[in-house]
């Protein structure tokens, strides 16, 4: 009986060692996230100088959207530096994210751009 708690006490310390080792990241893995998200930050600036340049936002609705996403890219990099790869669109139960509401009344769009049904 007690061989068997041994054995089973090793099985469980070696899994609790083995499983995050065999599961981490190697550099180019890292590297090629931190590239992915460069280009997906520089994507979303593009994105953000097309919709003033068309008219849908004003240039200072621009500039505001622009210095979020440039504090959240900031954090990203920080969140990277110390090892953490583990965010992205948002998650079940963070209020974020795709479906869940995203910044549909953020307050750098404008309010009048939506159209509501008349109830």
């Amino acid at each position: 009986m007690k061989k068997n708690l041994i054995i089973l006490l090793v099985v469980a310390l070696l899994t609790v060692v083995a499983v995050p080792a065999a599961l981490a990241l190697t550099d180019p893995q890292k590297n090629e996230l931190r590239e992915l998200y460069e280009q997906m930050f520089a994507l979303r600036e593009q994105i953000v100088d097309k919709q003033a340049e068309a008219g849908l936002i004003t240039e200072e609705e621009a500039a505001n959207i622009k210095a979020r996403m440039a504090e959240a890219h900031e954090y990203r990099r920080q969140q990277m530096d110390a090892g953490n790869y583990r965010f992205g669109a948002g998650g079940p139960g963070r209020g974020r994210g795709f479906g869940s509401g995203g910044c549909g009344r953020c307050p750098a769009y404008r309010q009048d751009a939506y159209i509501t049904p008349d109830a």
